[in-house]
Order: structure tokens, then sequence, then C-alpha cells
């Protein structure tokens, strides 16, 4: 469904789609191995020739097509890229993929994916903000019928309704930062990690020159079985769209014909029945709500894919070449839905205050 032409951009925004395509993906794993060549060449680890030859193969040099039979038979797409890469770089060949094992290229790889997808989100959380803040701003005095366990409760600033979204939203924008602070790490390793293979702190001085050229972090002695960072991140996340989500839910509540406090922008047939034409349902808010429920959903997965086995165990890992893409996706569409609902939504006042009287009014009586 993520794939859909008519249902795409209905869950994911199109940059997110970018950042996660197959393209990219394979593009991010080339850009590791060339870094990687790089930074060793630069310590005398393999000739300069060598990184040279490594840089100057672009993806569209790769077969695609035999990337994925070598996948199928080998169960691991850095095997195929390595094969090819050797292949073209000719008499070089040997210095591809040096003392690296297929967990560093794709783990790295990963990371810096998520990096742009971070500051995706990132971006979209913070005009999700401003948003609100205008509206705070927008409305000072006006007031609001307080609503406790579905019932009426007393009247309340609207502005303080707002302010408890946008200071929540603002935390789990804090959230993410730090998150990212302990995931966004490079994996150099090797087989087991303990960057076997190099000699004299060589591999430590790989690890950090990678880590340095790719503005990343790095932990040592390596994360190959710990997935906490990644964890971290993709709970955080997680935790944005349960946000998300309570937020869409109380809208459209408020949207309902039985309370019709707020409305959403209807514009160009928008929200409109196939059967009952008067309606204009509220559709930001409802696919808001729905998209943000499957990225809190998918996120409380990652949980499953931190259970490693000694040092490495690919029954966990390989979970997270789904769960990992499809949060980020999942969140960035209820962004783009949070975005759409907040720059149409209209208050109403009148109807607000109108209900505020009619409860005080009740309760005198």
């Amino acid at each position: 469904m993520l794939d859909y032409r008519i249902y795409r951009n209905c869950f994911s925004s199109a940059e997110m789609r970018r950042i996660w395509s197959e393209h990219a993906t394979i593009a991010a794993w080339l850009k590791v191995e060339q870094v990687l060549a790089r930074c060793q060449a630069d310590l005398n680890l393999i000739p300069a020739g060598a990184a040279i030859d490594v840089e100057t193969v672009g993806i569209s040099d790769l077969d695609t097509e035999a990337l994925a039979a070598e996948m199928d038979l080998v169960g691991r797409p850095i095997v195929g890229l390595v094969k090819q890469l050797r292949a073209l770089v000719g008499e070089h060949g040997c210095h591809v993929h040096h003392r690296a094992t297929t967990q560093d290229i794709m783990d790295t790889a990963i990371v810096m994916q998520m990096k742009l997808g971070l500051a995706e989100i990132e971006t979209g959380a913070a005009r999700l903000i401003d948003l609100l803040d205008g509206h705070i701003r927008a409305h000072p005095s006006t007031m609001v019928l307080g609503r406790t366990n579905g019932q009426h409760a007393v009247p309340m600033r609207l502005a303080t309704k707002l302010a408890v979204w946008h200071s929540e939203l603002a935390r789990r924008l804090e959230a993410l930062e730090q998150a990212a602070s302990r995931g966004l790490n490079v994996q150099i390793g090797g087989p087991v990690g303990d960057l076997r293979g190099y000699e004299n702190g060589s591999g430590e001085r790989v690890k950090a020159a990678v880590a340095a050229r790719l503005e990343l972090g790095a932990v040592d002695p390596h994360w190959q079985n710990a997935r906490d960072g990644i964890s971290d991140v993709v709970t955080a996340l997680g935790a944005l769209c349960a946000s998300l989500c309570k937020i869409a839910h109380n809208v459209n509540l408020l949207s309902s014909s039985d309370i019709a406090e707020v409305s959403e922008a209807h514009a160009n047939g928008k929200g409109a029945s196939s059967s009952m034409h008067h309606k204009r349902n509220q559709r930001a808010s409802e696919f808001m709500e729905a998209v943000s429920r499957l990225g809190r959903q998918k996120a409380e997965q990652i949980g499953e894919f931190t259970l490693h086995e000694h040092e490495r165990s690919g029954g966990a890992w390989i979970g997270e070449w789904v769960i990992v893409p499809e949060v980020f996706l999942l969140t960035s569409g209820a962004l783009h839905w949070a975005q759409a609902l907040f720059e149409g939504l209209t208050f109403h006042p009148e109807k607000m205050a109108e209900r505020c009287h009619a409860s005080v009014t009740a309760t005198a009586v």
C-alpha cells in the first residue's frame, strides 16, 4: 500500500520515499564502501589507486537485476554489491570491502538514511509547532468547554488546550534530537565487531575517519549486536506518532456535527461523500489519526528486533530492514496530514461560547 500510486501520498511524503527508496538505499551502500576505501587509503592500508577506482563507480554502473538475483541466492545484498565492485575496479578489486563485513556496510548506510529522515521529520514537527503557536496567539482569550471522562467539565481557555499539544510536540521533538545523539553511529567492526584483521590500532583510526567523513558518531567497541541506538530513534518516532494520533482524534471529535467547534478546510471537494452530498467529512484529521496509529504500532515492533544472540543474529537484524523505513515513512505521512490540518483549521468561538453558556446555566440550575 505504501507504494501504490493511488495511496502513497496518503501514507508518506515524497521526500521520505526518496530517502528510503531502493535507489537511495543502494546508493548509501555504495557510499559507505567508497568512504571506507578512501579512509583506508589515507591510512596506507590499501593503495590510493584502489580508493580512486572505487570512488569512480556510480550507481548507474551497477546491475540491479544481478544484485536482486544474488540477494535471492545469498540472503544478503552486499555480497553481490562487492562482487560487482571488484569486477568494475579491475586490478584493485582485492582491496574492495577490505576488512569489512556486510553488517558494517548496511548498518552504516541505514544510519545515513535515518539521519536524512530525522532532518525531514524534525523540520515537519517544527513547522507543526509553529502552526499551533499561530492558533494560540490568535485565540488568547477564547473560552471553550473543557471535557473530562467524556463529559462536560468547566469552561477553559482554548489557548491552554492548544498549548498542551504545543508543549507535548516540543518534547517529542527534543526526544528525537536526544535519540539521534545516541543512535546515529557508524558501524565499522568486521566479522565479529572487534576490528579483526587491523593492526596497531589502525581499525580504530579507520572507524573514526569514516565517522568524520559521514558526519556520524561512533561507539566503542561496536553496536553490531546492541541495537539500542536504532531502537531509541524508532521508539522516539513512535512516541511522536502517539502524540499526533491523540491530537488528530481530539480535533476529529471537535469537528463532529454534534460539537462543531472547529472545522477543516474543504476547498475543491475535499471530504466529499459519494452518497451523501451534504457531508463535508474531516479528512485531514482522520488520515492523521490513521497513519499515526500505524506509525506508533510499527514502532512498537522494534523491541523484538533488539534481541540478538551472541555477536550477530540475522533473525532479529533482518526485521529492521522493514520496520525502520516503514516507521519513518508513516511518521512523515502523519506529519503531512498534521500540517494540512492546522494550516486550514478554523475555530468557531461563537459555538464554543454558546456551549460554555449552556453548560454554566445547567450547572447553576
